[in-house]
């Protein structure tokens, strides 16, 4: 389906008066990528797997939140769950669940957001969204960063990093920005519509969920699919992951976005989930007074009930009784 542009009140914008009016811009010096800049601090954290972040300062954050409620207003494809309002990751899994068993691929592109160059950006807000050529730019200066004018103090850490993942673009989407999910699909339509055509000349389902595309079929996905795929997202530059390709047949468990589909076919809330409520609840009934673990308890029991809606009822009555 077109994507409705118009829709988006940042669409032909000229003027810089409008611009800073529709995102209640008071200091000017908001429209400088240097100044912008200098609000990300980037690090890669090791808690787990490392990973690169780039979180914004409160006051940027604030702009990017306007930035995306604006390109929230462009009607989107119902398989895109990228940053779309009402649309959660297990609605992304919802898509592949069914009364008949499917066979599924799924791909995960690799350090997907600091692969998306400024010129992607710059491009999108210029030909897409038609602004004008300062516009674009100073909408692209709140929505990428330059590692370059950072100051960030392990940058020779950061570029192993991205090195280490095949990443060569320094000047990118932020990996930490309210507008970077929705952002990710906007600026790569094309793309993803070049793979909904090949899964729909093949009778496939697709979905997607920002680095996570996810393809089911009741018949057979054959090798020409997948290399079809792959081949799709070499063209426009970006690397997949080989670890996270995965190809499973109907009859098989499947993980997909956090969510496991059983052999039948139905939702089921993940093992590693089911027992992060268990002890968090335990440890909640020892230190009733943690008002952390309840928060944690909480969100972990709306992650779990976005799979299954009357999941963990005891527990969800006893972590909402004040």
């Amino acid at each position: 389906m077109p994507l409705t542009y118009t829709d988006c009140p940042l669409y032909g914008l000229k003027s810089k008066k409008m611009l800073r009016h529709l995102l209640r811009i008071e200091d000017s010096k908001f429209l400088k990528q240097d100044y912008v800049a200098l609000m990300v601090s980037p690090y890669i954290d090791k808690k787990e797997k490392p990973r690169l972040i780039e979180p914004p300062r409160e006051e940027l954050k604030i702009i990017q939140k306007r930035i995306k409620q604006m390109l929230g207003q462009i009607m989107v494809p119902g398989n895109v769950f990228s940053g779309i309002k009402g649309r959660s990751y297990a609605d992304n899994a919802m898509m592949h669940t069914g009364e008949k068993r499917r066979n599924l691929f799924k791909i995960d592109l690799t350090a997907f957001f600091p692969s998306i160059s400024r010129e992607t950006v710059y491009s999108f807000f210029c030909k897409d969204l038609c602004c004008s050529f300062d516009i674009a730019e100073i909408l692209t200066n709140f929505t990428t960063i330059d590692l370059e004018k950072t100051q960030a103090n392990c940058l020779d850490e950061i570029y192993s990093f991205l090195n280490l993942k095949g990443v060569t673009c320094k000047n990118h989407l932020i990996s930490g920005a309210p507008t970077s999910q929705i952002m990710s699909y906007l600026v790569n339509h094309q793309m993803f519509d070049e793979m909904q055509k090949v899964a729909d000349d093949n009778n496939a389902m697709m979905s997607i969920y920002v680095d996570d595309v996810t393809f089911s079929s009741e018949n057979r996905i054959s090798r020409y699919f997948k290399n079809k795929i792959i081949a799709i997202v070499r063209k426009y530059g970006y690397q997949i992951s080989k670890a996270k390709v995965k190809k499973y047949t109907k009859l098989y468990p499947k993980l997909v976005t956090g969510v496991v589909i059983d052999s039948d076919g139905k939702p089921v809330i993940k093992n590693s989930m089911r027992e992060k409520i268990i002890n968090e609840h335990a440890h909640l009934r020892e230190h009733p007074d943690d008002t952390e673990s309840r928060q944690r308890l909480r969100g972990l029991l709306t992650a779990a009930r976005q799979v299954n809606k009357h999941a963990f009822p005891t527990i969800y009555k006893f972590v909402y009784d004040k």
